[in-house]
């Protein structure tokens, strides 16, 4: 019964974490936010010293972690927090609901994180392509490349399955799997310049929100130096001390305002998890 309890407030909290995020403009409350990690550091308690505090360290290297990667610019504040707090709710990998393969008492977390990547590799494309798709973006020199290069990843994806086969004995659901992650990672590379158009708007710094995440990686090198050069800190974060120096300056910038939120594919994760534990290892068994 207590192990249904903490489940559901798992759901509950990923549920919250992924509705804010979509229908609030990408904002997660705060105050909802430390909510959530005092209910899961509560909760782990509920395990035991022994795994508590097994528990706490890996939130605390998660937190760490995901610190770095925020203050990098590759993700928000809030979305460490909520990794941090899954790992308090659930911090091993419990037996999966459809499967019965021995998860080896590896961290919840990581097997979230790997079904989210799961998750992610085919809605991105297909949301950014399909939905989103920006019908008057003009061809480059670099999509082509792209293009190219997404080819080449999807021959060695097929090279990879035929090596599977016949060399290993893969069975098929296993090589399913391997070309359900293939396929999309390649069509992910042919079109990245066209993703990331999607995902992109250039606003003027005055329309900066803390938190933001510029994206460098699409500025022309000369531009990028500008900016550098004449404002100290900038970089892929807006923090609110570069917002304040950056205010006044007439020159656009792209920022990721439509970028897919990472709360959903967390849900995602979760379920898939629960459902049948940890994909690496399904493969591997």
């Amino acid at each position: 019964m207590l192990e249904l309890v903490r489940i559901i407030v798992l759901l509950a909290i990923a549920t919250l974490y992924a509705v804010f995020d979509v229908f609030n403009k990408r904002e997660v409350p705060n105050a909802f936010v430390y909510a959530c990690l005092a209910v899961g550091i509560l909760v782990t308690f509920t395990y035991g010293l022994t795994i508590a505090e097994m528990s706490l360290l890996l939130a605390l290297a998660i937190g760490a972690g995901g610190y770095l990667v925020y203050r990098a610019g590759y993700w928000g504040a809030g979305d460490f927090f909520e990794l941090a707090t899954i790992s308090l709710l659930v911090p091993i990998q419990p037996a999966p609901l459809l499967n019965h393969f021995n998860q080896l008492g590896l961290p919840f977390i990581v097997s979230v994180f790997i079904a989210a990547g799961f998750a992610a590799v085919w809605i991105v494309p297909l949301y950014y392509l399909i939905v989103k798709k920006n019908k008057a973006m003009r061809k480059t020199k670099t999509m082509r490349i792209y293009k190219f290069l997404g080819i080449l990843l999807f021959v060695l994806y097929l090279l990879l399955l035929l090596f599977a086969y016949v060399l290993f004995g893969v069975t098929w659901d296993k090589l399913a799997i391997i070309a359900l992650i293939g396929i999309p990672s390649a069509i992910t590379l042919a079109y990245e310049e066209e993703i990331t158009s999607n995902m992109v708007e250039r606003i003027y710094p005055s329309r900066l929100e803390a938190g933001d995440i510029i994206a460098v990686n699409i500025m022309q090198r000369g531009e990028i130096n500008y900016f550098k050069s004449k404002y100290a800190g900038f970089g892929r974060l807006a923090t609110g001390e570069m917002i304040s120096k950056l205010k006044n300056v007439r020159k656009k910038l792209p920022v990721y305002k439509h970028a897919a939120p990472l709360t959903v594919f967390v849900l995602i994760g979760i379920v898939v998890s629960l459902l049948f534990g940890n994909i690496v290892l399904y493969l591997l068994y």
